[in-house]
């Protein structure tokens, strides 16, 4: 018809004009399989005089024309044309921050999005972190604080678009960046490249993930406009040299569009700035393609045209928009480091300098929230930090993920050095090109100091292995080594490595670089020296006195979350330090174990070096409705503690920075509320709720 001749007509010349991709002009031939069209500018698909046409038939012509206004830009399309984002036809640039649903209780995660809105953000980035999902293989989990379709269906209910990145890998600062510990067991194992096993493992995982979000998309009605392949691959495989780190990409893409189609975008990231940034060619084989567009990523700067340049250079031609993925406003905090802390003038500076750019952004992070329990990871190579630090060596990470972000941890407008409002800044700087957001910060959730909590019931760990453990393995005398965690099928907590001969009043030497991460070594319970794999020196000597049992107790801190060591696994490595038999038992610290416990009331104080790891147990009791609170470790050493089945996370009061768990109003409850300490030297006998956090300068590493 001759109305279809033309729509299709202005069709094909958009496309010679564009210099589409492959699959687009089959699109064209389409049309021309039906009249003789000749492109302006381009060439007689058929000879002249041939003339031919045909009715196409109603279910294809929607076909057809529901694809050519998804090129367009009709409304429930988000794609990229002319080096722009286009949402239903229009500009946009996509103003996100990263927030992330396993570190903010779910009963917060609205919340936290009106907050994000409050900043002067349309976008949330949503990290998918794999082993919270299937801690044990095979066994998925995708319910309440787990059930990640949910958070997303809030942010686009709260009006925000979504950036998902789906992993595999994901780095964050989280155990193993998000990889299964379970991996590590696997025969011939290879993370983040083409392996069998590895592939085998993603492609259940995303089998199952993916197809949850189809329903999500915003051409299918909801908030997501972009997905993101892999995460900053560059810095670990390199697509460019390694034949199966590019296969392993072009495979999570199939596996993404076999799952999710074509109509959302697609990216990649990759560092754009610093002295030596991973190259986007390195992260990335889809060098002037435009089936994905490669984003850049970096701290904040003055001057960010370097990484657009790179991602230019990189992109197809008109597939460009630029991206800055991770905008690095803050930083992490390692255990024995100074607390990340960066000014109100860096942010002002910074985010003043993007908006410059007219470019796309993402904070890392917008708001950061809490690693409960065991879930933070730990960096080893060298890095870079804020303001010129580095960190270099293993490098566990605190339990606060408040990042010095603009939204702090409890929710509230951070405060940086010299004083500075961190929100602010960050409001404000959006605002001189966007104008002021239309949301209103809420108002900050009431704090409470709710004083001491004493804990007159105690359990001691040696005492109780049999309600402890998950395992208790045999190692013959002779053993060439100890079994690992992961060997033992432990992927977090304790191993304990008892030595049931005992000893000969002789020297244990300690390797250092065989302990991952902590020793304790105990005597009849008793300790009598510690190992810390960032201690100075490269051994210690630990004297033993005759006869009598030795119990090592090593504590893993966190699986690797960045660089090439993420396949490190956690135990006491190497040649066993002492000769005979031993038994391994494996300590996962599950609340279902500790709450089960013969607690008993406490006999004297049990406190100070030569103590055993303690349980202590206590109620806090609360008059009225709950409100947040921190718990103050003052007093105890180092452990971990569980209000009402909640485990809050590692506290390390003789280290720091942290000095204070964070302990949101939902964990709590009207009357009783169960508090469990475990303090791996027997310290303290009570803990004390107060209203703010306590940060101090560190005196020791470890």
């Amino acid at each position: 018809s001759s109305s279809f001749l033309a729509q299709s007509s202005s069709f094909i010349e958009y496309f010679t004009h564009q210099r589409a991709m492959q699959r687009e002009w089959r699109l064209v031939a389409a049309a021309l399989a039906a009249n003789v069209i000749t492109a302006s500018g381009g060439t007689s698909r058929c000879p002249a005089g041939s003339v031919q046409s045909r009715e196409f038939d109603e279910v294809e012509f929607l076909q057809l024309r529901g694809e050519r206004d998804a090129v367009w830009g009709s409304p429930g399309s988000f794609i990229v044309r002319n080096d722009t984002f286009l949402k239903d036809g229009v500009p946009v640039i996509v103003r996100s921050g990263s927030i992330h649903y396993p570190r903010i209780p779910r009963e917060y995660w609205r919340d936290r999005f009106q907050r994000v809105k409050a900043l002067g953000l349309n976008t949330i980035t949503a990290y998918i972190f794999w082993n919270f999902h299937e801690e044990q293989e095979g066994m998925f989990d995708f319910s309440g604080q787990k059930d990640v379709v949910e958070f997303v269906k809030q942010a686009g209910q709260e009006g925000l678009m979504v950036l998902l990145r789906p992993g595999p890998y994901i780095c964050g600062e989280w155990d193993q960046g998000g990889l299964p510990w379970w991996l590590l067991t696997k025969p011939g194992m290879k993370l983040r490249t083409w392996n069998d096993p590895y592939i085998a493992a993603v492609d259940k995982f995303w089998g199952e993930l993916l197809p949850k979000f189809k329903p999500l998309l915003y051409s299918q009605g909801g908030p997501i406009v972009m997905v993101q392949i892999e995460n900053e691959y560059g810095s670990y495989g390199n697509c460019q040299e390694n034949p199966d780190d590019a296969r392993y990409m072009y495979h999570l893409l199939d596996l993404a569009v076999a799952a999710l189609g074509e109509d959302v975008v697609y990216t990649t990231i990759d560092g754009g700035e610093g002295m030596e940034p991973a190259k986007l060619e390195a992260g990335s084989p889809w060098y002037r393609n435009r089936t994905v567009v490669a984003t850049v990523d970096g701290g904040l700067s003055k001057d960010y045209s370097h990484g657009f340049v790179n991602q230019q250079a990189f992109n197809a031609p008109g597939n460009s928009p630029k991206m800055w993925s991770e905008l690095w406003v803050g930083w992490f905090t390692p255990w024995g480091s100074p607390a990340a802390n960066k000014s109100a003038e860096e942010f002002s500076e910074g985010m003043l300098a993007i908006v410059r750019e007219n470019a796309s952004f993402s904070l890392y992070m917008a708001h950061g929230g809490t690693n409960y329990a065991t879930w933070s990871g730990a960096n080893q190579n060298s890095a870079e930090g804020p303001s010129g630090t580095t960190y270099s060596g293993f490098q566990p990470d605190i339990t606060s993920y408040d990042y010095s972000c603009p939204i702090s941890e409890q929710g509230r407008q951070n405060i940086g050095r010299h004083g500075g409002n961190l929100f602010a800044a960050v409001r404000d700087a959006i605002a001189v090109a966007y104008g002021p957001p239309k949301a209103s910060f809420p108002p900050p959730k009431a704090v409470s100091a709710y004083g001491a909590i004493e804990l007159p019931d105690v359990a001691t760990l040696f005492g109780n292995l049999e309600d402890l453990q998950s395992c208790d393995e045999s190692v013959p005398e002779g053993a060439q080594e100890l079994p690992t965690m992961e060997a033992l099928g432990l992927g977090k907590g304790l191993v304990l490595y008892r030595n049931i001969v005992g000893t000969n009043g002789e020297t244990m030497i300690v390797d250092k670089a065989n302990v991952k991460d902590r020793l304790q070594a105990f005597v009849a319970h008793s300790e009598v020296g510690q190992v810390y794999r960032m201690d100075l020196g490269d051994s210690l000597n630990i004297s033993l006195p005759a006869g009598k049992p030795v119990d090592l107790l090593v504590e893993n801190k966190g699986h690797i979350n960045y660089g090439t060591n993420i396949k490190e696994q956690k135990g006491l490595m190497g040649q066993p330090p002492l000769s005979g038999a031993y038994t391994a038992y494996c300590l996962p610290l599950e609340y279902s174990q500790v709450s089960a416990l013969p607690f008993q009331p406490r006999q004297g104080q049990s406190k100070g070096l030569g103590a055993e790891p303690l349980f202590m147990r206590g109620t806090l009791q609360i008059d009225g409705p709950p409100q947040d609170t921190y718990l103050d470790s003052r007093g105890l050493d180092k452990g971990y503690i569980w209000v009402n089945g909640h485990n809050l996370g590692r506290y390390w009061e003789t280290v720091g920075p942290q000095h204070t768990l964070y302990l949101p109003a939902p964990f709590l409850q009207q009357g009783a509320n169960e508090v469990i300490v475990l303090d791996l030297h027997g310290a303290g006998t009570n803990i004390t709720s107060v209203e703010w956090p306590r940060w101090e300068p560190v005196t020791r590493k470890g």
